[in-house]
């Protein structure tokens, strides 16, 4: 194993509330029962079965072996849940898991919406919102807050996502074109003038069958925008710890070069990208071989991992801290929500 201290000994890396706890355990006896049933998978990209294992939970303390291919340098979990194992998951436990509440709330809608923004402008920083730019498809859209972004700024817009309850409250709250469905559901579908993947395509099982099935979805301009939570990012969005990116939803893990491979394999070339991973492909039909990411992703993973132990002592580290401290202290007083409302009447002066 590369990384020692990701052995699966079950201890999280991040406080849980209690309705995450209850969902880890949960999970965790359903994976001692073997009725989360795992398989082991090759490379996705080279189809390779060299591979290293970097370590061997995530960061809610459960079962999670993470590999990295020698041969191409994907990052990929193996073994992973089976499709129906993941299923089941994903509709009793996954977002429980990961937001910590029950259902949609309007925190998370307006989330999503400002996710919506930055989206919005990564396309018009690039100048790539053309005045023919009319209708978009955004594939995994929970509740819509992304799409209600470009709808208030006069597109028209169609969710899916397999969340019913989300999928609900988009639809009934914010009276959102949403449908429970997947890509695959769809039928004599308008071809889009973009397709949004916002963290989603890490989640999915067989990537490269759901980028072929983009194929049919598209037409000659259309741009496909995805967004995934960036493995060599780590040291500015994850307090350069492994353990607080890594998480047993997802079954890939993207570096920018990573995902062009995966692109370029099914004949979808880059427009506009970065390590964050946001980025933008549009379909050549030209397949390209994949270049290895190996050396690169794993001197990363290794470096990061030395500069955790200083991690905190950065600027920016104590900056946010000093922050967590002062929400803390003013949540133990009652008066966060006082202290909020002040930041707005001044902020409107």
């Amino acid at each position: 194993m590369r990384l020692e201290r990701l052995k699966n000994n079950g201890i999280p890396a991040l406080k849980l509330n209690p309705l995450q706890q209850k969902m880890k355990v949960q999970v965790s006896e359903k994976v001692k029962k073997e009725v989360y049933q795992f398989e082991e998978v090759d490379c996705s990209i080279c189809n390779s079965s060299e591979k290293i294992l970097i370590g061997g939970k995530d960061r809610y303390g459960l079962y999670f072996p993470v590999n990295a291919c020698r041969d191409c340098g994907l990052v990929y979990t193996s073994p992973r849940m089976t499709q129906a194992a993941y299923e089941e998951f994903y509709n009793t436990e996954y977002r429980k898991l990961y937001s910590g509440v029950e259902t949609a709330t309007e925190v998370f809608f307006e989330n999503q919406k400002k996710k919506g923004k930055h989206i919005f402008n990564f396309f018009k920083g690039h100048e790539l919102l053309k005045n023919d730019t009319k209708y978009i498809l955004e594939v995994g859209c929970g509740a819509g807050g992304i799409i209600d972004y470009f709808r208030d700024q006069g597109f028209e817009v169609k969710g899916i996502d397999l969340g019913k309850e989300y999928v609900n409250y988009g639809k009934e709250k914010h009276g959102l074109n949403l449908e429970t469905a997947t890509l695959a559901d769809l039928s004599n579908e308008r071809k889009p003038d973009i397709i949004i993947y916002s963290h989603i395509l890490e989640h999915i099982l067989d990537v490269n069958k759901e980028i072929e099935l983009i194929k049919q979805f598209i037409k000659k301009n259309t741009l496909v925008y995805i967004e995934v939570p960036g493995i060599k990012e780590i040291h500015k969005n994850y307090e350069a710890n492994i353990l607080r990116y890594l998480q047993n939803a997802h079954t890939f893990h993207f570096t920018l070069d990573s995902l062009i491979n995966l692109m370029n394999k099914h004949g979808f070339e880059l427009v506009e990208g970065n390590q964050f991973v946001k980025s933008i492909f549009k379909f050549t039909g030209v397949v390209k071989g994949a270049v290895n990411d190996f050396s690169s992703v794993i001197n990363y993973i290794d470096q990061t991992e030395k500069r955790r132990i200083f991690h905190p002592f950065t600027p920016n580290a104590i900056k946010r801290n000093t922050k967590n401290i002062i929400l803390n202290l003013l949540d133990k007083s009652g008066t966060r929500g006082f202290a909020r409302q002040l930041k707005e009447k001044i902020k409107g002066r």
